[in-house]
Protein backbone atom coordinates (compact mmCIF):
# COMPACT_ATOMS: atom_id res chain seq x y z
CA UNK A 1 0.00 0.00 0.00
CA UNK A 2 2.84 2.59 0.40
CA UNK A 3 2.80 3.15 -3.28
CA UNK A 4 -0.79 4.12 -2.95
CA UNK A 5 0.35 6.10 -0.18
CA UNK A 6 3.01 8.40 -2.14
CA UNK A 7 0.16 8.82 -4.83
CA UNK A 8 -1.85 10.56 -2.13
CA UNK A 9 0.56 12.66 -1.11
CA UNK A 10 1.92 13.73 -4.68
CA UNK A 11 -1.84 14.68 -5.40
CA UNK A 12 -2.13 17.13 -1.71
CA UNK A 13 0.69 18.45 -2.88
CA UNK A 14 0.40 18.54 -6.60
CA UNK A 15 -3.35 20.41 -5.96
CA UNK A 16 -2.14 23.03 -3.26
CA UNK A 17 0.90 24.39 -5.06
CA UNK A 18 -1.28 24.31 -8.75
CA UNK A 19 -4.06 26.02 -9.95
CA UNK A 20 -7.77 24.16 -9.12
CA UNK A 21 -9.30 24.14 -12.55
CA UNK A 22 -12.46 22.83 -11.21
CA UNK A 23 -12.42 25.08 -7.93
CA UNK A 24 -15.78 26.82 -9.10
CA UNK A 25 -14.58 30.12 -9.25
CA UNK A 26 -15.40 30.50 -12.98
CA UNK A 27 -16.36 27.82 -15.22
CA UNK A 28 -14.05 25.44 -17.11
CA UNK A 29 -13.18 26.13 -20.32
CA UNK A 30 -15.40 23.88 -22.97
CA UNK A 31 -13.16 21.76 -25.08
CA UNK A 32 -14.03 22.25 -28.72
CA UNK A 33 -17.36 20.68 -29.96
CA UNK A 34 -18.84 21.32 -26.65
CA UNK A 35 -18.98 17.42 -26.33
CA UNK A 36 -20.49 16.36 -23.51
CA UNK A 37 -18.35 14.59 -21.00
CA UNK A 38 -19.91 11.63 -18.83
CA UNK A 39 -18.26 10.73 -15.65
CA UNK A 40 -19.16 7.34 -13.99
CA UNK A 41 -18.73 7.46 -9.76
CA UNK A 42 -20.03 4.22 -8.32
CA UNK A 43 -18.79 3.30 -4.46
CA UNK A 44 -19.62 4.10 -0.76
CA UNK A 45 -23.07 5.04 0.64
CA UNK A 46 -20.95 7.18 3.27
CA UNK A 47 -19.11 9.02 0.85
CA UNK A 48 -22.02 9.43 -1.59
CA UNK A 49 -24.06 12.69 -0.23
CA UNK A 50 -21.09 14.81 -0.53
CA UNK A 51 -19.93 13.23 -3.68
CA UNK A 52 -23.24 13.88 -5.00
CA UNK A 53 -23.79 17.39 -4.15
CA UNK A 54 -19.76 18.36 -4.85
CA UNK A 55 -21.10 16.98 -8.84
CA UNK A 56 -24.31 18.95 -8.76
CA UNK A 57 -22.55 22.08 -7.59
CA UNK A 58 -19.53 21.05 -10.62
CA UNK A 59 -22.01 20.50 -13.45
CA UNK A 60 -23.77 23.90 -13.26
CA UNK A 61 -20.57 25.08 -13.49
CA UNK A 62 -19.75 22.58 -16.14
CA UNK A 63 -22.82 22.12 -18.06
CA UNK A 64 -21.12 19.70 -20.50
CA UNK A 65 -19.89 17.27 -17.81
CA UNK A 66 -22.39 14.88 -16.93
CA UNK A 67 -21.50 13.03 -13.69
CA UNK A 68 -23.23 9.82 -12.39
CA UNK A 69 -22.79 9.01 -8.60
CA UNK A 70 -24.33 5.43 -7.33
CA UNK A 71 -23.65 4.47 -3.72
CA UNK A 72 -23.41 0.60 -4.34
CA UNK A 73 -21.06 0.25 -1.40
CA UNK A 74 -17.36 0.61 -0.84
CA UNK A 75 -16.43 -3.30 -1.78
CA UNK A 76 -18.35 -2.91 -4.96
CA UNK A 77 -17.10 0.67 -5.88
CA UNK A 78 -13.10 -0.99 -5.36
CA UNK A 79 -14.11 -3.45 -7.28
CA UNK A 80 -16.01 -1.54 -10.11
CA UNK A 81 -12.58 0.95 -10.30
CA UNK A 82 -10.37 -2.17 -10.74
CA UNK A 83 -12.48 -3.54 -13.60
CA UNK A 84 -12.74 0.00 -15.23
CA UNK A 85 -16.59 -0.27 -14.82
CA UNK A 86 -16.63 3.35 -12.94
CA UNK A 87 -13.97 6.39 -13.96
CA UNK A 88 -13.89 7.16 -9.90
CA UNK A 89 -14.68 4.59 -7.28
CA UNK A 90 -15.86 5.76 -3.55
CA UNK A 91 -14.32 3.77 -0.68
CA UNK A 92 -15.14 4.65 3.16
CA UNK A 93 -12.48 2.11 4.09
CA UNK A 94 -8.70 1.48 3.43
CA UNK A 95 -7.74 0.04 -0.12
CA UNK A 96 -6.41 -3.72 0.69
CA UNK A 97 -3.16 -4.64 -0.86
CA UNK A 98 -4.95 -7.75 -2.34
CA UNK A 99 -7.02 -5.38 -4.00
CA UNK A 100 -4.56 -3.41 -5.39
CA UNK A 101 -2.34 -6.40 -6.51
CA UNK A 102 -5.58 -7.19 -8.79
CA UNK A 103 -5.55 -3.73 -10.54
CA UNK A 104 -1.72 -4.46 -11.18
CA UNK A 105 -0.38 -2.15 -8.79
CA UNK A 106 -2.27 1.12 -10.46
CA UNK A 107 -5.19 2.18 -8.20
CA UNK A 108 -4.33 5.83 -6.54
CA UNK A 109 -6.38 6.45 -3.24
CA UNK A 110 -7.41 10.51 -3.12
CA UNK A 111 -8.10 11.27 0.83
CA UNK A 112 -10.74 14.13 0.75
CA UNK A 113 -11.75 14.28 4.29
CA UNK A 114 -12.02 12.08 8.00
CA UNK A 115 -14.77 10.61 9.35
CA UNK A 116 -15.43 9.09 13.13
CA UNK A 117 -17.33 6.01 13.33
CA UNK A 118 -19.25 6.58 16.39
CA UNK A 119 -20.74 3.47 18.88
CA UNK A 120 -24.67 4.54 19.30
CA UNK A 121 -27.40 3.82 21.73
CA UNK A 122 -31.39 5.00 21.48
CA UNK A 123 -31.38 8.75 23.08
CA UNK A 124 -34.32 7.21 25.48
CA UNK A 125 -32.04 4.16 26.70
CA UNK A 126 -33.05 3.71 29.91
CA UNK A 127 -29.04 3.53 30.96
CA UNK A 128 -28.54 6.27 28.50
CA UNK A 129 -27.12 9.22 31.86
CA UNK A 130 -25.09 6.06 32.97
CA UNK A 131 -23.38 5.17 29.56
CA UNK A 132 -23.08 9.08 28.37
CA UNK A 133 -21.28 9.57 31.41
CA UNK A 134 -19.10 6.45 31.97
CA UNK A 135 -18.88 5.37 28.41
CA UNK A 136 -17.24 1.94 26.76
CA UNK A 137 -14.23 0.71 26.56
CA UNK A 138 -12.81 -0.75 23.36
CA UNK A 139 -12.56 -4.22 24.82
CA UNK A 140 -16.81 -3.47 26.03
CA UNK A 141 -17.04 -2.91 22.60
CA UNK A 142 -15.51 -5.96 21.06
CA UNK A 143 -17.01 -8.05 23.38
CA UNK A 144 -20.68 -6.83 22.89
CA UNK A 145 -20.27 -7.71 18.99
CA UNK A 146 -18.39 -10.81 19.22
CA UNK A 147 -21.24 -12.29 21.24
CA UNK A 148 -19.66 -12.10 25.01
CA UNK A 149 -21.59 -9.31 26.57
CA UNK A 150 -25.53 -10.02 25.49
CA UNK A 151 -26.87 -8.46 28.18
CA UNK A 152 -26.01 -4.51 29.00
CA UNK A 153 -25.76 -5.84 32.60
CA UNK A 154 -22.23 -7.40 31.55
CA UNK A 155 -20.54 -3.87 31.13
CA UNK A 156 -21.77 -3.18 34.97
CA UNK A 157 -23.93 -4.82 37.29
CA UNK A 158 -25.69 -1.04 37.52
CA UNK A 159 -27.35 -1.38 34.33
CA UNK A 160 -30.45 -3.25 33.17
CA UNK A 161 -31.04 -6.56 32.04
CA UNK A 162 -32.22 -6.63 28.78
CA UNK A 163 -30.57 -8.26 26.28
CA UNK A 164 -28.56 -5.77 24.00
CA UNK A 165 -29.78 -5.60 20.40
CA UNK A 166 -27.04 -5.46 18.11
CA UNK A 167 -27.29 -3.54 14.43
CA UNK A 168 -24.66 -4.05 11.75
CA UNK A 169 -24.08 -3.47 7.98
CA UNK A 170 -24.60 -5.95 5.14
CA UNK A 171 -21.03 -7.16 4.07
CA UNK A 172 -18.82 -5.39 1.73
CA UNK A 173 -20.03 -2.21 3.44
CA UNK A 174 -16.92 0.03 3.88
CA UNK A 175 -18.27 1.37 7.22
CA UNK A 176 -18.43 -2.46 8.44
CA UNK A 177 -15.15 -3.27 6.86
CA UNK A 178 -13.67 -0.59 8.96
CA UNK A 179 -15.88 -1.30 12.19
CA UNK A 180 -14.27 -4.66 11.95
CA UNK A 181 -11.00 -3.36 11.15
CA UNK A 182 -10.27 -0.86 13.93
CA UNK A 183 -12.87 -2.20 16.83
CA UNK A 184 -9.59 -4.56 18.23
CA UNK A 185 -8.60 -6.42 21.56
CA UNK A 186 -5.67 -8.14 22.39
CA UNK A 187 -4.21 -7.61 19.10
CA UNK A 188 -7.05 -9.40 17.51
CA UNK A 189 -9.19 -7.22 15.24
CA UNK A 190 -13.30 -7.64 15.25
CA UNK A 191 -13.37 -8.79 12.22
CA UNK A 192 -11.02 -11.92 12.84
CA UNK A 193 -12.83 -13.05 15.78
CA UNK A 194 -14.85 -16.56 15.84
CA UNK A 195 -16.92 -15.44 17.96
CA UNK A 196 -17.74 -12.02 16.15
CA UNK A 197 -18.13 -14.03 12.60
CA UNK A 198 -20.82 -16.51 14.38
CA UNK A 199 -22.90 -13.51 16.10
CA UNK A 200 -22.63 -10.83 13.23
CA UNK A 201 -25.12 -13.31 11.39
CA UNK A 202 -28.11 -12.87 13.89
CA UNK A 203 -27.70 -8.76 14.59
CA UNK A 204 -30.29 -6.69 12.59
CA UNK A 205 -28.37 -5.67 9.26
CA UNK A 206 -29.45 -2.50 7.84
CA UNK A 207 -27.82 -0.94 4.55
CA UNK A 208 -27.37 2.47 4.82
CA UNK A 209 -25.77 4.99 7.92
CA UNK A 210 -29.09 6.71 7.71
CA UNK A 211 -31.36 3.47 8.40
CA UNK A 212 -28.47 2.64 11.12
CA UNK A 213 -29.42 5.83 13.09
CA UNK A 214 -33.38 4.84 12.17
CA UNK A 215 -33.08 1.43 13.30
CA UNK A 216 -31.01 1.95 16.73
CA UNK A 217 -33.33 5.32 18.02
CA UNK A 218 -36.39 3.03 17.43
CA UNK A 219 -35.15 -0.12 19.65
CA UNK A 220 -34.20 0.97 23.39
CA UNK A 221 -32.12 -1.51 24.02
CA UNK A 222 -30.41 -1.30 20.50
CA UNK A 223 -26.64 -1.03 20.23
CA UNK A 224 -25.09 -0.13 16.56
CA UNK A 225 -22.66 2.35 14.70
CA UNK A 226 -22.41 4.93 12.25
CA UNK A 227 -20.60 7.98 10.35
CA UNK A 228 -20.45 11.13 12.56
CA UNK A 229 -21.71 13.04 10.08
CA UNK A 230 -25.08 11.13 11.01
CA UNK A 231 -25.73 11.86 14.33
CA UNK A 232 -28.67 13.53 15.44
CA UNK A 233 -30.99 14.39 18.19
CA UNK A 234 -32.85 10.63 18.46
CA UNK A 235 -29.30 8.70 19.49
CA UNK A 236 -26.23 9.31 21.37
CA UNK A 237 -22.42 8.63 20.61
CA UNK A 238 -21.28 6.88 23.43
CA UNK A 239 -17.33 7.89 24.43
CA UNK A 240 -14.72 5.08 23.94
CA UNK A 241 -12.10 4.65 25.89
CA UNK A 242 -13.05 7.94 27.26
CA UNK A 243 -13.58 9.91 24.05
CA UNK A 244 -16.40 11.12 22.53
CA UNK A 245 -15.80 11.21 18.82
CA UNK A 246 -16.19 15.00 17.97
CA UNK A 247 -14.01 16.90 14.79
CA UNK A 248 -11.71 17.55 17.33
CA UNK A 249 -11.25 14.55 18.56
CA UNK A 250 -11.07 12.58 14.95
CA UNK A 251 -8.12 15.62 13.46
CA UNK A 252 -6.31 14.54 16.41
CA UNK A 253 -6.58 10.90 16.57
CA UNK A 254 -7.13 10.78 20.17
CA UNK A 255 -11.17 9.04 19.03
CA UNK A 256 -10.18 5.49 18.29
CA UNK A 257 -12.65 4.57 15.64
CA UNK A 258 -11.53 6.85 12.88
CA UNK A 259 -10.63 6.85 8.92
CA UNK A 260 -10.66 8.75 6.11
CA UNK A 261 -12.89 9.36 3.38
CA UNK A 262 -11.38 7.58 0.02
CA UNK A 263 -11.34 8.37 -3.83
CA UNK A 264 -10.16 5.72 -6.31
CA UNK A 265 -8.96 5.65 -9.98
CA UNK A 266 -7.58 3.09 -11.90
CA UNK A 267 -4.26 5.02 -12.62
CA UNK A 268 -3.61 9.02 -12.42
CA UNK A 269 -6.40 10.88 -12.86
CA UNK A 270 -6.14 13.22 -16.23
CA UNK A 271 -8.72 15.64 -17.89
CA UNK A 272 -12.46 16.30 -16.46
CA UNK A 273 -11.86 13.40 -14.07
CA UNK A 274 -8.72 15.20 -12.47
CA UNK A 275 -10.72 18.43 -12.41
CA UNK A 276 -14.01 17.24 -10.53
CA UNK A 277 -11.20 16.44 -7.82
CA UNK A 278 -9.39 19.20 -7.80
CA UNK A 279 -13.13 20.55 -6.98
CA UNK A 280 -13.46 18.58 -4.34
CA UNK A 281 -10.24 19.12 -2.90
CA UNK A 282 -10.23 22.75 -3.06
CA UNK A 283 -12.35 25.01 -1.30
CA UNK A 284 -16.02 25.07 -2.42
CA UNK A 285 -15.32 20.91 -2.24
CA UNK A 286 -14.38 21.11 1.74
CA UNK A 287 -17.15 23.07 2.27
CA UNK A 288 -19.49 20.56 1.04
CA UNK A 289 -17.63 17.98 3.38
CA UNK A 290 -18.22 19.97 6.29
CA UNK A 291 -21.94 20.82 5.31
CA UNK A 292 -22.71 17.26 5.33
CA UNK A 293 -21.19 16.62 8.89
CA UNK A 294 -17.62 15.35 7.90
CA UNK A 295 -13.90 16.90 8.68
CA UNK A 296 -12.01 18.60 5.97
CA UNK A 297 -8.85 18.78 5.65
CA UNK A 298 -8.05 22.00 4.76
CA UNK A 299 -9.98 25.12 3.70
Amino acid sequence: MQKNALAVLMVVVGLIGGTFIGWGVSAVLIPAGSQTIFIEITGSTTCEPVITTCSEKFMMINPNVDISVTGTGSGSGIADTISSLNDIGMSSRNIKASENTTAGGILVDYQFAKDGIAVIIDADHPDAAWLELNGLTMEEVFKIYNGTYTHWINISGTLSDETIDCYTRPDGSGTRATFEELVTFGGDELGDDAGYQTSVTGYTQVSSNSLMVQGVSGNNYGFGYCGLGYIDATVIAVPVDGVTPSVATILDNSYPISRALHLLTNGPATGWVQAFLDYIYGPYGQEVVAEEGFIRLWF
